[in-house]
């Protein structure tokens, strides 16, 4: 495998998947956008250019965790604040609002610097742009004179933070999905951000150097990096090179991780290979892009609590409900949202999927006669709930479709599980009893990287 013989398949990877909303505003998500990101209104769309300089100020890891907490949380604060969260002075407010939020045990470390970078980048737009982002863009000739602007006068969106300033640059400049908003720049002039996921596929292509500790603050590296990657997507699109940036993103969140630096060049290229053949027989099979991404905005069980608390005694690596898995479309099982990934762990060489389920249908009580004592006993149900059903469904469909990269291992109380067992033999790889998470667990840690 070249990279030449691979461009025909990216090019049709990314053609695939480009018209999909980003996730920082994708209309279908569960926290909603207080405002229309595509509304032609000019009073409307310099709100939205604000707003989203907000929100790529907050996108990285050390501050938001992933992508998706910083739509989560910007959404809660302008719930909170209204207007004012485009004005000065509210760092307290923010401050509270970020404490107070639902996402705060998901957000990264540096967590309590957020209402700062927040204020910075209101006082860039109310003093340096004078509340005119917009017209205050059209000043600038090139995208390149305008991200330089921000970089310098907005702390944390400069030097090795700059890789955010050209994905918020693409937000507004690229026409839709994107929001096109500054309409004065030309897509062909912009760069592709060299975000964590984009380097991770960069590093597969043999077109980034190698991620290692301190990547990010060797700015002449990035930069370098940076530009030739562009090059290689503007042979690809020469009119729209960073058309490669959100589906790229997305599949660089699949391939992406530290074990990239432990293969060979030739066994790198075949990885990203092997990713877009799989998603391509996923594509052909349901017809549309196979994943999106949500804001985790529901409690967890009771049952899901207890799963969480035995995977962190036991320190594994897992994400909750990370992703949504598209299934090919019928009435009752479009999508399926998997409860906890432990991307790590690995059986039968697939990733490892636990579900825990505790809404099944009961057991009927049966009272039973032997001579003269009366007994109760609980035998099968003899209707099982719709409900059931539709979830089996969805659990089927699933293994169906992503089953060659996937090993799904259900969970369910001790009262259902030989019923669940007995009942239904495809929808899962394993079944296992609530009670014996602990020994599930240990079980799998030889299966961990």
């Amino acid at each position: 495998m070249s990279l030449e013989a691979l461009k025909s398949i990216l090019t049709d990877y990314v053609n695939k998947n480009s018209n999909v909303q980003d996730l920082e505003w994708d209309q279908n998500m569960s926290l909603k956008l207080l405002f229309d990101p595509y509304s032609k209104s000019y009073s409307e769309r310099k709100k939205i250019a604000h707003y989203f300089l907000l929100v790529a100020s907050i996108t990285e890891t050390k501050l938001i965790g992933r992508s998706e907490n910083s739509r989560g949380l910007m959404v809660q604060i302008h719930s909170v604040l209204g207007e004012d969260c485009f004005g000065l002075g509210q760092v307290n407010k923010f401050e509270k609002i970020v404490r107070n939020s639902g996402f705060f045990g998901l957000l990264g470390p540096s967590r309590d610097l957020i209402p700062q970078v927040l204020e910075s980048v209101n006082r860039f737009v109310q003093e340096v742009a004078e509340g005119e982002l917009v017209s205050y863009a059209a000043r600038f000739a090139k995208p390149e004179e305008f991200v330089e602007e921000i970089g310098n006068k907005i702390p944390r969106m400069g030097e090795r933070y700059i890789e955010k300033t050209w994905m918020y640059m693409r937000w507004m400049t690229r026409p839709y999905p994107d929001l096109r908003i500054f309409s004065n720049f030309l897509p062909r002039d912009l760069y592709v951000p060299m975000t964590s996921c984009i380097r991770d596929v960069a590093f597969c292509l043999g077109l980034c150097s190698e991620p290692e500790e301190g990547w990010w603050d060797d700015f002449n590296r990035v930069e370098r990096d940076r530009k030739r990657f562009t090059e290689f997507a503007r042979e690809l699109f020469p009119e729209d090179p960073v058309k490669v940036d959100y589906p790229l993103y997305v599949l660089g969140r699949w391939v992406g991780g530290k074990h990239l630096r432990t293969l060979q060049a030739p066994a790198r290229l075949q990885l990203l290979k092997d990713y877009l053949d799989f998603w391509k027989k996923i594509y052909d099979k349901i017809k549309r892009p196979p994943v999106t991404f949500d804001v985790v905005s529901r409690e967890e069980s009771t049952f899901e609590q207890n799963i969480r608390s035995e995977l962190e005694k036991m320190q594994f690596m897992f994400r909750f409900e990370p992703h949504i898995f598209h299934l090919p479309k019928d009435q009752n099982a479009p999508k399926y949202t998997p409860d906890f990934v432990l991307p790590n762990c690995r059986k039968n060489n697939k990733i490892v999927i636990l579900e825990p389920h505790g809404f099944w249908t009961p057991p009927e009580k049966r009272l039973v006669r032997i001579g003269r004592q009366r007994f109760t006993i609980w035998v099968r149900p003899a209707r099982i709930n719709p409900d059931e059903l539709k979830f089996i469904s969805k659990l089927k469909k699933f293994r169906d479709t992503w089953g060659e990269k996937y090993h799904l291992i259900l969970i369910a109380p001790s009262s259902v599980k030989d019923r669940i067992a007995e009942d239904y033999r495809d929808p899962f790889d394993e079944i296992w009893d609530g009670g014996d998470v602990p020994k599930l667990l240990f079980d799998l840690r030889k299966h961990c990287d």
